[in-house]
């Protein structure tokens, strides 16, 4: 458990941002950066859960899926900030205090979506 919050950061490019001009891509990438952020928070609170599947035959591998799968609901995140770091890159950078880290564990991650 660290001592310290949990810290998460998230990336997105506004250039793959659906909107009519550039300030709409900014602010769409800025809500996707801050979602990815999201992510990766849910991640280090509940884990993720993981799947391989590989084809193989005759000596090769013909195929192979990895899966991934996160899921959780997060509470009590603070944005630290949100930042262009390139001229198509925003940054988000989150956290959360771990006392509301274990209020959130001591809950099933799949309580918010039933």
């Amino acid at each position: 458990t660290p001592s310290g919050p949990y810290r998460a950061i998230g990336y997105a490019s506004t250039s793959i941002q659906p909107g009519r001009n550039a300030a709409q891509k900014q602010l769409m990438a800025i809500r996707a950066a801050k979602a990815a952020a999201m992510r990766e928070l849910a991640e280090k609170i509940y884990g993720a859960d993981v799947g391989a599947q590989s084809s193989v035959g005759e000596g090769r591998i013909y195929n192979d899926v990895l899966r991934m799968n996160v899921e959780g609901l997060v509470r009590g995140a603070r944005v630290v900030s949100i930042q262009p770091i390139r001229a198509d890159v925003y940054e988000a950078v989150l956290e959360v205090d771990p006392a509301e880290v274990a209020a959130m564990r001591s809950r099933p991650p799949r309580s918010f979506y039933r």
